[in-house]
């Protein structure tokens, strides 16, 4: 029949994120998702410096690392993600505004952002998430 397309197949990974108390959650996430949206499954996504753990517009911005502790079922780093890393350590300006410099790079560190789900197995060692009770602020609205 004429422009009949069956629907796409969508596949769900299961990705494992260490958070800073020490304690594991495993999600199931759909193929291709950033490592950073999956997060969004997790009690506190992970932690950006940005409100409510958003991303910022182009990726650049170098506040979403992680630490990969098993990169099966994750995509490998491309020159963007290593540029932004660079830049981040370097305390090059972002979006008009000057940084301070970040804290030096291991073979592990990647961009939550940048690190997409390609399969089962991932393990990111993930050190802040969004404290959602500190962006409720006071019973005044401050």
């Amino acid at each position: 029949m004429l422009g009949v397309r069956e629907k796409p197949t969508i596949s769900y990974y299961a990705i494992t994120y260490v958070l800073p108390d020490g304690s594991e959650q495993t999600v199931e996430a759909e193929e291709r998702y950033s490592v950073l949206m999956a997060s969004q499954s997790l009690p506190s996504s992970i932690g950006t410096g940005r409100r409510a753990g958003g991303q910022c517009p182009d990726g650049r911005c170098g506040l979403c690392r992680v630490e990969v502790d098993n990169m099966q079922g994750l995509s490998i780093i491309d020159d963007f993600e290593r540029k932004s890393l660079a830049d981040y350590v370097a305390g090059t300006p972002h979006e008009g505004r000057e940084r301070e410099p970040g804290k030096p790079i291991t073979e592990n560190t990647r961009l939550a952002c940048q690190v997409r789900i390609i399969g089962d197995g991932g393990r990111v060692i993930v050190p802040s998430v969004v404290d959602y009770d500190a962006l409720r602020g006071d019973d005044n609205g401050t």
